[in-house]
């Protein structure tokens, strides 16, 4: 069976709204919407990374050309992206047989650990910076270009945002998380800037810049670690609590329905699609009539569990023998 073909062949409700029409998307249109969002954010980057190194050659700032450069390796990863979205719904081959669904999980995890590292850097940074007396901010050309960033950064917040709800899609809220990481550092920088320019006396001046980036830092390494964790799960296929307790309630209401001796299941999650496998013990006495009352079963357990077809890889199956649980 030629799984992905199969998935994307289906017209299936609710996998996600528009953001402007609130209409149904199948997954052949949200997955063009996902690649658009992601292309879009990647240019965004690499648009970023070239004002960033042309400002600071302009401006004479090193500071500002080394923040263009951080973001070309946002191109990159958001390159990543955008092939790995390409990917998810390939035809399965000889070699991946169960198809590239997990190539998204590895993709979001490698991204997330890239931006603990970074914050992890900032926070190294300031803190080394304050055990060594603090530093002088020149208000100049790193507050234009600061103000400039952190806008441009809030509008890709926003943007990516709206189709991280929309979509349901981990990669883009990957993308978003960076976004946020990127707007709320230059909102720091410009907090910083503006109580030296207004309080140019402050003793503490020195300090004021290195202590809100360590700060800053500390409190956004929440979010990637989160997605980190969570995708490594996948990848280790630990079992999603709430879709086992799920299927393990199912199946306790058709072993009483249909005097199920036992039952055996095994659920895992990789990304966005989610495998169910069900073995069911029978009793000798249960001799359905046709195939279709096996297939009726099937569909009872996948209705159930709400997940829509193309996100799950569902496998049922039935003995007599205890031994095949």
């Amino acid at each position: 069976m030629n799984f992905i073909r199969a998935l994307l062949s289906r017209q299936i409700k609710h996998y996600g709204t528009s953001v402007r029409d609130n209409k149904v998307r199948t997954p052949a249109q949200a997955l063009k919407t996902e690649q658009k969002v992601l292309e879009v954010s990647m240019f965004s980057a690499l648009f970023l990374a070239i004002f960033g190194i042309g400002f600071g050659i302009y401006v004479k700032s090193m500071a500002v050309m080394f923040d263009g450069f951080v973001a070309l390796v946002s191109v990159g990863l958001g390159m990543l992206s955008v092939i790995t979205s390409r990917y998810i719904y390939k035809e399965d081959d000889d070699v991946f047989q169960y198809g590239y669904v997990r190539f998204e999980p590895m993709v979001n995890l490698f991204k997330s650990l890239v931006l603990v590292f970074v914050c992890v850097y900032a926070f190294i940074n300031a803190l080394h910076s304050i055990i060594n007396g603090g530093y002088d901010v020149e208000v100049g050309g790193a507050v234009v270009y600061s103000l400039c960033a952190f806008v441009f950064c809030a509008l890709l917040y926003g943007y990516t945002l709206l189709y991280v709800r929309a979509l349901e899609s981990d990669l883009v809220k990957v993308d978003n998380t960076e976004w946020k990481i990127d707007c709320v550092l230059y909102l720091g920088a410009l907090v910083a800037f503006g109580i030296i320019y207004w309080l140019p006396h402050l003793h503490i001046k020195r300090y004021i810049d290195p202590a809100l980036l360590a700060i800053l830092s500390l409190m956004l390494c929440v979010s990637p670690i989160r997605i980190a964790v969570a995708n490594f799960k996948d990848l280790m296929m630990v079992a999603p609590k709430e879709i086992d307790e799920k299927i393990t309630n199912i199946m306790e209401s058709l072993s009483v329905e249909y005097g199920f001796s036992d039952y055996d299941t095994h659920v895992a999650k990789s990304g966005r699609f989610y495998m169910v496998e069900v073995n069911i013990l029978t009793h000798k006495n249960f001799k359905p009539k046709t195939m279709q009352e096996f297939d009726d079963i099937r569909e009872r357990i996948q209705k159930a569990l709400e997940i829509p077809s193309y996100k799950i890889w569902l496998s049922v199956s039935f003995t007599a023998n205890p031994q095949w649980l």
